[in-house]
């Protein structure tokens, strides 16, 4: 009986299966769920700082039961009922919808909040951090802000060159 390996190549692949559709991680999941439960049990409006999740099915479902996406904080009305994505937020952002006396429900995953607490306690120890992945994208952003020290945002070879 044959196990499909080869001594010089390891396992052998006859093809490989995408399944559709796919599905989102746990803490996607709380997240679109935790938004649903807003937008059905409060007057509206509910304001979602950034997509809930990246998924325009999803966000567009949303903002039909009155969920209002928005890139701002300074967008949202002071005072008003307000969720983080699952992506996560810097702690300016924070700061901000805190001075905004905004009500905020934070639906970061729990997985993105590890990240932000391990940058951070490396960068407590005296650590560079470097995040691998595309400056400007919510989650990204939301690491280097949440880490007190330098962070370096590497996304291709020619990025990891000009690292100092």
């Amino acid at each position: 009986m044959s196990d499909h390996r080869t001594p010089q190549s390891g396992p052998v692949v006859d093809k490989v299966l995408l399944a559709e559709p796919r599905g989102f991680c746990a803490g996607v999941e709380i997240a679109i769920k935790a938004l649903a439960w807003m937008v059905q049990s409060f007057p509206g409006p509910v304001y979602c700082y950034h997509e809930i999740v990246h998924n325009g099915h999803v966000v567009g479902d949303l903002a039909s039961r009155g969920a209002i996406f928005v890139d701002d904080i300074a967008e949202i009305p002071e005072g008003s009922l307000t969720i983080f994505s699952a992506h996560g937020v810097a702690n300016a952002v924070v700061e901000h919808a805190a001075r905004r006396r905004l009500r905020v429900i934070d639906a970061t995953c729990p997985l993105v909040t590890k990240v932000h607490v391990q940058a951070e306690r490396y960068s407590q120890r005296g650590h560079v951090i470097v995040v691998i992945g595309h400056a400007g994208h919510e989650e990204v952003e939301g690491t280097r802000g949440s880490v007190s020290g330098p962070v370096h945002v590497v996304g291709s070879l020619e990025d990891i060159a000009a690292l100092p």
